[in-house]
C-alpha cells in the first residue's frame, strides 16, 4: 500500500465507505480532505463533516479542536489526496488506455477529433476536458476543471473501468500537472500541442510553464508506469516541441507531427475556406469541417493518437471528415444569413489573432469583434488583446467575459490601454447587448467573430454564476434582425 492514508485508517480499524474534500458529500464512513483553497477553506467544515459521519480527517493543518474523530495531519496533502483516490479506487487507470493532451491551445479540439477517430476504430471512448466529462460517449457531466481533481478523477476512472472503457482521451492542464492531480495517472500516450504565453499569473515565466508541461512526458519514463508500447506525441513545429523530443530522444517511442518541419506525420496543399479545410496526408486527400491551419495541426495529433492506439490511418482521416465540429472553437452560427458569425474560445491575443488568420484569405465584408477579458486572471494579456481586436476588426464591441470577483471597470481600463489611438470600438459591459449590437451591425457578407467565452454556457459575476449561452444569444439576435 503506498496511501499514507489508508495506512493510517487499516491502524485505526476503520472502514471507508468514500473520499471527498466537500463537506456538503460527506456520508457515514467516509474521509473528509480539509483544503484550503483561493475562496474556501475546508478546516472551516470539519465540524459540519464529522456531523455528517465523517470517520477521519486529513489536512494539512494541525487539529483546531478534539474532533472525537481520528485526524491525519499531512504536510503534502495533494500528494497523500492523489495516493489515498488511487489505491481506495483500485488503481484504474493501470487498466485501460490513457492518453494525456498538454499545451497552450488545442488540448479541447484534438480531444473531440480524437474520440471521433478513436470511436470509428471500434473503441468506447471516455473524454474528460474542457467542455464536459464524457463516459462512452455519453456526457455525465459539465466541466469545473480541465483536469478533475485527484479525488473526484479516479472516481470518474472507477467508474470508466466498470463501464469498460476501451480508451481515454484527458485535457492535461499545466495546473493539473503542478498540483499533483494526476499523479498515479500510467499514461500510456502523451500529446503535446504548442507553448504560447497564458497562465503566467501562475507559472510567472515560461520556463516554469514549460517545466509544468514537462512533467507529463516525465511521467511516461516514471518506473511506475508499466504500460507497453508507450508513446509520446509532439508538434516539431513547435519550439517547445522540439526541446521535448531531444529530451525523449532513445527513452520512448516518439511520434511527431507538423506543417513545416520534417515529420512523421506532415501535412501538406493546405487549401482553406470558410466551410472547412482540406490536406494531404502521406498520398492520401483529407477534409476537416474546421477551419485554420492550427486545426490541421489538431487534426495530425488525432491521426497520431488513432495510429498509437492501433487504428490505421485511412480509417482516422474518414473520422475527421464526418465530425461537424468543436463546441465553441470558430463555431459557425448559421441560420441563413447573409453574413459569418464565429463563436470562438479565443481568450488571449495569440488565439484571438489565430481566429483573424483565418478569416484572413475570405473576408470581403467588414470584420466585427465582441470580446472582453476573464477577471482574477492574468492582466499581462489585456492591452494585448485590445490592441489586437482594434488593429483586426473594422468595428470592436468590448464587453464584459468572465468578470469574476474582479471590477469590470478595471479589466476594461486595463484592456483600452492597448486601444489608444483606435476609435472603432464602443464598451458595452453587458454582453447579451453587445452581441445583439454586433448582430445588428452586420451586413451581407461580414464576419462576426464572438470571442473568449467559446463552449461556456454561464457566466460568473462577482460571486455568482448565471446562465449565459454565446451561440443561443447569437441565435437570438439573429432571430430578431430577421423579424
Amino acid at each position: 500500500m503506498i496511501s499514507r492514508v489508508l495506512k493510517f485508517a487499516a491502524e485505526k480499524n476503520l472502514t471507508l465507505t468514500g473520499l471527498t474534500f466537500n463537506s456538503a458529500e460527506v456520508r457515514p464512513g467516509f474521509c473528509f480532505f480539509a483544503l484550503k483553497g483561493v475562496h474556501h477553506d475546508g478546516n472551516l467544515f470539519i465540524a459540519d463533516a464529522i456531523e455528517k459521519g465523517a470517520v477521519l480527517i486529513v489536512s494539512a493543518q494541525p487539529a483546531a479542536a478534539d474532533y472525537k474523530v481520528p485526524f491525519f495531519l499531512s504536510e503534502q496533502i495533494d500528494d497523500d489526496m492523489a495516493d489515498a483516490a488511487y489505491e481506495f479506487y483500485g488503481r484504474p487507470s493501470d487498466h485501460f488506455p490513457v492518453i494525456g493532451i498538454t499545451g497552450t491551445k488545442g488540448k479541447t479540439s484534438i480531444s473531440y477529433l480524437s474520440e471521433a477517430v478513436l470511436a470509428r476504430g471500434g473503441k468506447k471512448v471516455s473524454v474528460l476536458g474542457t467542455i464536459n466529462y464524457r463516459i462512452n460517449g455519453r456526457v455525465i457531466a459539465d466541466a469545473p476543471n480541465t483536469t478533475p481533481l485527484a479525488l473526484p478523477l479516479f472516481k470518474l476512472l472507477h467508474q470508466m473501468q466498470a463501464e469498460k472503457t476501451d480508451a481515454l482521451v484527458m485535457e492535461v492542464s499545466s495546473h493539473s500537472l503542478e498540483q499533483r492531480r494526476v499523479k498515479h495517472i500510467h499514461f500510456d500516450t502523451a500529446v503535446f500541442t504548442n507553448l504560447q504565453r497564458d497562465h503566467l499569473d501562475f507559472h510567472h515565466t515560461f520556463e516554469n510553464y514549460f517545466a509544468a508541461k514537462k512533467k507529463l512526458f516525465e511521467e511516461l519514463l516514471s518506473p511506475e508506469n508499466h504500460k507497453p508500447n508507450k508513446t509520446a506525441i509532439i508538434n516539431i513545429d513547435d519550439a517547445y516541441g522540439r526541446k521535448l523530443v531531444e529530451f525523449l530522444k532513445g527513452k520512448v517511442r516518439v511520434i511527431t507531427y507538423g506543417l513545416e518541419t520534417d515529420a512523421d506525420y506532415q501535412a501538406t496543399d493546405i487549401k482553406e475556406s470558410l466551410n472547412g479545410t482540406e490536406f494531404v496526408l502521406h498520398g492520401t486527400h483529407a477534409k476537416i469541417n474546421l477551419l485554420g491551419k492550427h486545426n490541421v495541426y489538431n487534426a495530425l495529433a488525432a491521426v497520431c493518437i488513432g495510429v498509437a492506439q492501433g487504428v490505421d490511418e485511412q480509417t482516422a482521416l474518414a473520422a475527421l471528415a464526418d465530425l461537424p465540429g468543436v463546441p465553441g472553437r470558430m463555431e459557425r452560427i448559421h441560420e441563413a444569413q447573409d453574413f459569418f458569425v464565429f463563436v470562438d474560445f479565443a481568450y488571449t491575443d495569440e488565439s484571438l489573432q489565430r481566429a483573424y488568420k483565418t478569416i484572413e484569405n475570405f473576408k470581403t465584408g467588414k470584420v466585427i469583434t465582441v470580446f472582453g477579458c476573464g477577471g482574477d486572471r492574468d492582466r499581462t494579456k489585456r492591452p494585448l488583446m485590445g490592441r489586437t481586436a482594434c488593429t483586426n476588426s473594422d468595428y470592436v464591441f468590448l464587453t464584459n467575459d468572465n468578470p469574476r470577483t474582479e471590477d469590470p471597470r478595471q479589466i476594461f481600463t486595463d484592456i483600452q490601454v492597448g486601444m489608444e489611438g483606435f476609435s472603432n470600438y464602443t464598451t458595452e459591459p453587458d454582453r447579451r447587448k453587445a452581441i445583439f449590437a454586433a448582430i445588428a451591425k452586420a451586413e451581407k457578407n461580414d464576419i462576426v467573430i464572438i470571442a473568449g467565452k467559446g463552449h461556456e454556457q454561464t457566466q460568473k459575476i462577482g460571486h455568482e454564476v448565471f446562465a449565459f449561452s454565446d451561440q443561443e444569444t447569437v441565435r437570438e439576435a439573429l432571430k430578431e434582425k430577421h423579424v
